[in-house]
């Protein structure tokens, strides 16, 4: 029976990978991965035993690396930030089970973005926190709305995936809602191209937020009546 290694290579530099992550990969057979993460991983691995596919043939990708798994082979199937986190994990789940295969998986966690941006701002994410996606393709307008208007009313921190995915209507529209229910100065963190040469952050608040500011590489961190700047401007949402 074949082993298949669903692994979570947070941006894809070496610096980000678990030493786990980096392990597996080492020993792997076969690795798939996206056109994308290819060119970084070919910096770091045997780059005859990467196997690239275009970057919207997800599900392509998932079926192939579970087909090779079932050869017996030592096989691994990458995934950015955390595969559990808007990721491959569960539709390499799903496939198994539908494809009635009789493989072993098992899955690594990697460095999600809420993660890794949060470092970058300070400490925005200290306490309770929610993760939407703001993705076109992952939203259903009416529970979107019901959705952000329900943490807008919390005293949750926020954080927004996928805020140009690959339109900012939804992102225009949250900011809207949470206008309406926070104060206009809670603090608004952004990462944008996190782990890339290019890398930036922004602060500042809920009516000066610029959406120009963001693009489909954007992380956004909204804090809650905790969260203050600190005299070295690093965002932090006290724990005490």
């Amino acid at each position: 029976m074949g082993k298949l290694f669903v692994i979570g290579v947070g941006t894809g530099n070496i610096d980000d990978l678990t030493v786990k992550a980096d392990r597996i990969i080492r020993s792997s057979d076969f690795v798939y991965c996206d056109e994308k993460m290819f060119q970084k991983m070919r910096l770091y691995y045997d780059i005859n035993k990467l196997i690239p596919n275009d970057y919207t043939k997800t599900t392509t990708r998932c079926i192939n690396a579970i087909n090779q798994a079932k050869e017996s082979d030592l096989v691994s199937i990458l995934g950015s930030g955390d595969t559990g986190i808007y990721g491959i994990a569960g539709i390499v789940l799903d496939k198994i089970d539908e494809m009635n295969v009789n493989i072993d998986v098992e899955i690594i966690p990697g460095m999600t973005s809420a993660i890794l941006g949060s470092s970058l701002l300070g400490s925005p994410i200290t306490k309770d926190f929610a993760v939407i996606t703001l993705s076109d393709h992952f939203v259903n307008k009416e529970e979107f709305e019901q959705k952000i208007k329900n943490i807008a009313t919390s005293d949750l921190s926020i954080v927004f995936y996928s805020p140009s995915n690959p339109t900012k209507e939804n992102l225009i529209r949250a900011k809207e809602i949470l206008l309406k229910y926070r104060d206009s100065k809670t603090l608004v963190g952004i990462t944008n191209n996190i782990g890339n040469d290019d890398q930036n952050i922004i602060i500042t608040n809920l009516e000066e937020f610029d959406l120009s500011f963001v693009n489909s590489l954007s992380t956004i961190f909204i804090g809650n009546n905790d969260t203050h700047l600190t005299r070295t401007r690093k965002m932090v949402t006290k724990l005490y």
